[in-house]
């Protein structure tokens, strides 16, 4: 049961918060390894670097990472999917976190492979700890993640909609100049895993997470602001 007080909000709002910037770093990890990403990651970075050509600017990957979690919120409310105060902020910050992670050096740059190869799993392993950080407090999932729980509601597998939806994005990302690699398959083939891991590490159910939608949210904070 969620602790559903000024406090309480406040305490979830953060936790939130810091997972989706812990799970930016790890991303950011991913990215600096230079030993391929996710395939979200390979179209964010494809869609920047064409962008930035075209534009004479440099666009960020994250940039585009918010524009497209922005898109995607709109096709989860016309699939009417409910969206949560988490969805929100991991449009409005992860993106940014990123950003700024890669613009300000914080990431290391290995030169040699193995060393690569390490970051590239530390990556992954630190977004799936930001990942089960910021699914407890239960105020929603991230827009992709609601996306394909859309897709099931309408009898399409989860694993068919997501794997399709990110082949597709790979290829385009691929084509555009995108990171595909090694990395790329470690996230298709072990990053569940490594999530189900610290699921288990933190001792956190995700199948008896009940998410509170936006429209909740604001329901309970108007009740609160009653008092």
């Amino acid at each position: 049961m969620q602790d559903i007080s000024f406090k309480g909000y406040a305490k979830r709002i953060f936790t939130v918060t810091f997972g989706l910037v812990f799970a930016a770093y790890g991303v950011g990890l991913t990215v600096t390894a230079g030993l391929g990403v996710s395939p979200w990651d390979v179209f964010g970075q494809g869609v920047a670097l064409k962008m930035s050509d075209l534009l004479g600017v440099e666009v960020m990957m994250g940039t585009i990472t918010q524009i497209t979690a922005a898109l995607v919120i709109i096709a989860d409310l016309a699939l009417k999917e409910k969206i949560g105060v988490a969805t929100i902020i991991d449009t409005c910050i992860f993106g940014g976190a990123l950003n700024f992670f890669l613009k300000h050096n914080l990431l290391p740059t290995p030169e040699t492979f193995a060393v690569k190869f390490i970051v590239m799993l530390a990556g992954y392993f630190v977004w799936s700890i930001g990942i089960s950080v910021y699914m407890r407090p239960a105020l929603g999932a991230g827009p992709k993640d609601s996306l394909f729980v859309a897709f099931a509601k309408r009898k399409i597998p989860v694993a068919i909609a997501k794997n399709s939806i990110e082949a597709v994005v790979c290829v385009i990302g691929w084509i555009l100049g995108g990171t595909v690699g090694i990395g790329t398959l470690v996230c298709v083939f072990a990053m569940g895993y490594m999530i189900e891991f610290c699921f288990k590490l933190f001792n956190f159910d995700v199948t008896k997470v009940e998410n509170e939608s936006l429209f909740e949210t604001a329901k309970n904070i108007r009740k609160l602001l009653s008092k």
